[in-house]
């Protein structure tokens, strides 16, 4: 696995209110969870529905992990005994991760009335606490009580390493041989722990010659996986698969040509001239994962030897 990967995000959602500690508390938890290898992301109350949007639903929708902290406002009236509500903001959030169904852990602090809202309905069995400077330990300690790992993450990822072809007979469908060529792959990694990302498909969706800063123009159309007749693959959890990212003849290195499904070559994606440096980026969707790009240049020689595409 590569050294850049990420650990498994957790949304922490709980009260800021301005004039308490509760900022200074959520970048504590924030802070003792990336000492644990997790990427935190701390939610910030949003004003607009773009806002929510792109800020809090979407970071919602790709955490893999969820952290309830319900901090106490104002005393509830005609409550015996004495009792105050919760952040509301954050009662909306959990609704939220309940349904994306989110590994939680939940909290609440002593004097907010228990079971309120959405938590009367998950049994999620919040944890009670008083003294919030202690809150970090106590998260980090049920973080790990509860085994959450920060090794994976809901995605898919594109990758390369240096060298990575592999030279074959290119064969013309009626079995002849039209020479040898070299083919240039890609991996894609399917970093969940669990989940087989199925249904992947492979496109070129931007192409770009560096040397005149011009974009190819394209039309979308499925790519080929090493080794696969089919434009649509399965990719278990953990495990890596790897597509035709281009491939060039030994006899005439400055020519890429692509392997995809089409019957008409308006679909074909073409390099109108040879020598040069292109940057080309790929996307990679497949149910029930966000989608997944990823960018290569590409500098193409006359030689084989000389040529590389490598991540950008």
């Amino acid at each position: 696995m590569s050294d850049d990967l990420r650990g498994a995000r957790v949304f922490i959602s709980c009260g800021q209110a301005k004039g308490t500690d509760e900022v200074i508390i959520a970048q504590a938890i924030a802070e003792r969870l990336k000492s644990l290898a997790f990427e935190p992301y701390i939610a910030v109350q949003e004003q607009t529905l773009r806002g929510l949007k792109e800020n809090i639903f979407e970071q919602l929708e790709q955490s893999e992990y969820y952290v309830f902290v319900d901090f106490k406002r104002e005393a509830l009236e005609k409550t015996d005994p004495p009792v105050c509500r919760g952040s509301l903001f954050s009662h909306q959030e959990l609704a939220l991760a309940s349904y994306l169904d989110i590994p939680l852990i939940a909290l609440q602090e002593s004097g907010v009335r228990q079971d309120d809202g959405i938590l009367r309905f998950l049994q999620a069995n919040a944890l009670l606490f008083s003294e919030r400077r202690l809150l970090p330990e106590t998260i980090a300690s049920e973080v790990q009580k509860r085994n959450w790992d920060p090794r994976w993450r809901n995605e898919l990822v594109l990758e390369r390493e240096p060298g990575q072809f592999s030279d074959a007979q290119r064969v013309f469908p009626n079995g002849q041989s039209a020479g040898m060529a070299r083919f240039f792959h890609v991996n894609v990694r399917n970093r969940h722990r669990r989940k087989t990302a199925r249904n992947c498909y492979v496109y070129l969706e931007r192409l770009v010659n560096l040397t005149t800063s011009a974009e190819i123009p394209l039309k979308a159309v499925e790519f080929k996986w090493a080794g696969y007749l089919l434009p649509n693959a399965h990719i278990p959890a953990g495990q890596v698969r790897k597509f035709d990212a281009f491939w060039v003849f030994n006899s005439s290195p400055a020519g890429v040509l692509f392997n995809v499904f089409a019957d008409s070559n308006e679909y074909i994606p073409r390099i109108p001239t040879a020598v040069g440096r292109y940057e080309l980026t790929y996307l990679v969707v497949a149910d029930d994962f966000p989608p997944a790009r990823g960018s290569f240049i590409l500098s193409l020689q006359n030689s084989l030897d000389l040529t590389t595409f490598e991540s950008a």
